[in-house]
């Protein structure tokens, strides 16, 4: 034999001691692993939920144990969607707003994950079975509370009158005086 061909045949050697068969006849590379079929699940997420058990093995969000959010997808894989979903873990406050005035009634939260027909994000309606009485309104001299601030006929209606001390009781006012802003006039003024 040559030096020539005894190389070639220890290179043809060595590269096929690289290649071997395992016991099912696999062939196994350098690293290992075969080329077949493997017992082990398949996660193609890699969320560590095998695609048989997870629902969606395309989105590491999701599989089983996931927590379950406000975004239109099974995070859990339990069937339910969002607020369906008693687990769901960022549902927002709103509030009933039975007269359509756009401001909701602190006494009636709905959970949910989004504002549906009839609820809003505003709870500070003062009487929510009357459109005329909210936040925006105007306050008026009527013995109502009419935008929500608390103050029944306050300095703030817009048809209060601007009363001034009368000390000496003859029935005029101190003109230069600071005048008092009321629906009712308060004692000692006109």
């Amino acid at each position: 034999m040559t030096l020539r061909t005894a190389l070639l045949a220890s290179v043809t050697m060595l590269a096929l001691a690289g290649c071997s068969e395992t016991d099912d006849g696999d062939k196994a590379d350098d690293t290992g692993t075969t080329d077949g079929d493997t017992d082990a699940p398949v996660d193609e997420d890699g969320d560590g939920s095998p695609a048989g058990e997870d629902c969606d093995d395309s989105d590491p969000a999701v599989f089983p144990g996931a927590d379950e959010v406000c975004d239109g997808v099974d995070n859990d894989c339990d069937d339910l969607v969002d607020a369906e979903d008693d687990s769901v873990t960022d549902l927002g406050t709103f509030y009933a707003d039975a007269d359509g005035d756009s401001y909701g009634d602190l006494e009636s939260p709905v959970e949910a994950c989004e504002a549906s027909a009839g609820v809003v994000e505003d709870s500070s309606d003062c009487d929510d079975a009357n459109s005329e009485i909210n936040p925006a309104a105007e306050e008026v001299c009527d013995a109502v509370d009419n935008d929500c601030d608390g103050v029944i006929n306050g300095p703030d209606a817009t048809d209060a009158t601007d009363w001034y001390p009368d000390v000496d009781t003859d029935g005029f006012g101190d003109s230069t005086a600071t005048p008092t802003r009321e629906c009712d006039a308060p004692s000692g003024t006109v």
